[in-house]
């Protein structure tokens, strides 16, 4: 082959070559991703978008990453142990609650990769990384927490407190994840203390009915009882007032008495004698005896109401 023939079969072959290198560039990103280019291992700070884009093969690194995938990361067990129906391990789901009492406590944190680029950087820690702030933040939110409040009615905050604090050290550590929700399986005592747990249990809802009986019972009675002393009161006014218009009444009588003795002193005194004979002799039996005898009882007679009855009493 002449040398004019073997430069035009090179550059043939270059041509080939600069072609196939080409193609091999175009990448394609679906929808529900991004791309992320390293160029001579540094990131580019922007992600690709969905659509059709060239990377020249050599030079950049191009790393697919689902970006609308959720992921779940078990904290306090194992998924291959739940599959496998194998209890966790103690050290993985024993926790530590504020009065120094050991719960076990296992949670999904449901997650989604929001930052293409940190998480291609971080690489296959990401997900360790994540693991590792779940358990430090469910030992110190736990830690602030009461056993009995943590079993009852701190449930959803502990769940709800876990995301926001993990969240927070996702971001400090510009890890590129994000954590949607976190479900908590299971929170309670272990194995073998967990039926004096129970025994607590039963003992605080008997409680919780006495007081809510005993409160149903103050609510049916208290009224009833201010009812009844306000008819008390009410009616100690109503007899007062009567008392106090009669006295009232009395004392006018009186005066009215008082003005006429002063006017006719003899007349009124023989009338109130008169009055008192008139209401004191219809309660008295009345005996009349003949004087000729030695005071032999002859009959019984009641007076007349106008005047005193004649002969001895």
């Amino acid at each position: 082959m002449t040398p004019r023939g073997a430069l035009r079969w090179a550059g043939w072959a270059a041509l080939a070559a600069g072609t196939l290198w080409v193609l091999l560039g175009i990448v394609v990103v679906r929808p529900s991703q991004q791309g992320v280019v390293l160029r001579l291992g540094v990131p580019r700070p922007a992600p690709l978008g969905p659509g059709i884009h060239w990377v020249p093969r050599g030079i950049d690194r191009f790393v697919r990453v689902e970006v609308t995938r959720t992921y779940t990361m078990p904290v306090g067990f194992r998924m291959v142990d739940s599959v496998r129906g194998a209890a966790p391990s103690p050290e993985e789901s024993s926790f530590l609650t504020g009065d120094t009492n050991i719960l076990t406590v296992e949670m999904a944190l449901q997650y989604r990769i929001a930052r293409p680029v940190p998480y291609v950087v971080r690489g296959r820690e990401a997900p360790e990384v994540l693991r590792r702030a779940a358990e430090s933040v469910v030992t110190a939110v736990l830690g602030t927490l009461p056993v009995d409040e943590a079993l009852t009615s701190g449930r959803l905050p502990f769940a709800e407190a876990v995301r926001r604090r993990t969240q927070e050290l996702l971001d400090r550590w510009d890890v590129g994840l994000h954590v949607d929700s976190v479900a908590l399986r299971t929170i309670e005592p272990p194995s073998p203390v967990r039926a004096a747990f129970q025994d607590v249990q039963n003992a605080r809802s008997d409680r919780e009915r006495f007081v809510n009986e005993a409160q149903s019972y103050a609510n049916e009675t208290l009224p009833r009882a201010r009812g009844e002393a306000l008819a008390r009161v009410t009616a100690a006014e109503g007899e007062k007032a009567r008392r106090i218009e009669a006295a009232r009444g009395d004392a006018a009588r009186f005066e009215a008495v008082r003005r006429q003795a002063a006017l006719a002193p003899a007349s009124l005194r023989e009338r109130l004698y008169l009055e008192a004979l008139e209401k004191a002799l219809p309660r008295m039996t009345v005996y009349v005896v003949d004087p000729t005898t030695s005071l032999r009882l002859v009959r019984p007679a009641l007076p007349a109401p106008a005047a005193p009855a004649s002969g001895g009493r």
